[in-house]
């Protein structure tokens, strides 16, 4: 597994093309999308060009989410896929984005209340004298700065513990939206756990942060040049190959969880549970009824050139002088014709 994940851009048929086309998504993520930041901050009409000014980052994580899928699938057997259907990349970047910010949506709403309540005790909404006595009087003068203190560090430990808990479950979490496509999937907590509690995927993941820490070092003195960022996309592509492969045994890639019934030629006949056919659609042509021959003596109709013409009988013939037109209105009635018997015929 370690072998062919570190081995995932050498084995693509267009390796260099990949890793250039990443390197400038990486280095454009850099420098646009920090930059639009600040403009938006500065002149916040700006905020309507996120969808552009995003871009690279979302075709970005759009990828690793089909080297995610490709993983898990084939273990990467044809090493790292092409940068085609960009708008696929660019739906699936999106999506990882939300992903990410919905998993991160606890830890920001405990940081909102902690702000909202400094803010209230700033702005002299809410007395904290009584408690404030309290505290001096039951730990003395150093009472206040210790419970301040310590709810700080209680606050760090969380926010750190919160932080340790996402980077491990958030790849399961991306591996589960990989195998489906489907974003709900990676918000439910069966299907992440039973990513995330696989021994293979806990192997991969150490492996994966591992090659992360030492190739974010060795990239670090690159950085300014642009072969820096080509570093930094190439380590990624190996560490989201190896998420594929350690949730490949939990997950079955590839194949939606639910699928809609496929239709058997018998049903579509006969209709769903044996009942009779639907009647034919209304866009279907009906034939037009025969219309009276004027130029008929006996009143007869002639057929109508929508209607289908009967099937042409065989085996037998019509003898010379017989009406043909009094034949066919017989056989039509249920009558069996029979030629007439000549008296003078001796044969």
């Amino acid at each position: 597994m370690i072998r062919g994940a570190s081995s995932v851009l050498s084995r693509s048929t267009d390796a260099a093309g990949v890793l250039v086309v990443g390197g400038l998504l990486t280095l454009l993520t850099w420098v646009v999308t920090p930059a639009w930041i600040g403009g938006t901050l500065v002149f916040p009409p700006l905020v309507v060009l996120a969808p552009l000014a995003l871009a690279p980052a979302f075709v970005a994580r759009g990828y690793l989410v089909r080297v995610v899928a490709g993983g898990g699938a084939t273990g990467n057997r044809d090493g790292a896929p092409p940068f085609v259907a960009w708008n696929e990349l660019y739906r699936d970047g999106l999506r990882s984005v939300l992903l990410s910010a919905l998993l991160l949506a606890p830890l920001a709403l405990l940081f909102a209340v902690v702000a909202l309540a400094a803010a209230a005790v700033g702005t002299g909404a809410v007395d904290l004298a009584p408690a404030l006595d309290l505290a001096d009087r039951a730990l003395g003068p150093g009472g206040v700065p210790a419970v301040v203190g310590t709810g700080g560090g209680l606050l760090a430990v969380v926010t750190v513990a919160y932080l340790l808990a996402f980077a491990y479950v958030r790849p399961a979490a991306l591996a589960a939206f990989a195998a489906s496509g489907r974003l709900r999937d990676a918000l439910r907590p069966g299907r992440v756990a039973a990513v995330a509690g696989s021994a293979e995927y806990a192997a991969a993941w150490a492996v994966a942060v591992a090659a992360l820490g030492a190739g974010y070092a060795l990239a670090a003195p690159f950085v300014p040049l642009v072969v820096g960022a080509a570093f930094v996309f190439a380590v990624r592509v190996v560490a989201h190959a190896l998420y594929g492969c350690g949730a490949a045994g939990a997950l079955e890639f590839g194949v939606a969880e639910s699928r809609e019934p496929i239709e058997s030629p018998a049903s579509s006949s006969s209709g769903a549970f044996g009942s009779p056919a639907s009647p034919p659609a209304a866009s279907e042509p009906v034939p037009t009824p025969a219309d009276p021959s004027p130029d008929r003596p006996d009143g007869g109709f002639r057929r109508s050139t929508a209607e289908v013409p009967p099937a042409v009988q065989t085996g037998r013939t019509v003898p010379l002088g017989v009406d043909r037109e009094e034949t066919a209105r017989e056989d039509a009635a249920g009558f069996e014709w029979a030629a007439p018997v000549d008296p003078e015929d001796k044969s």
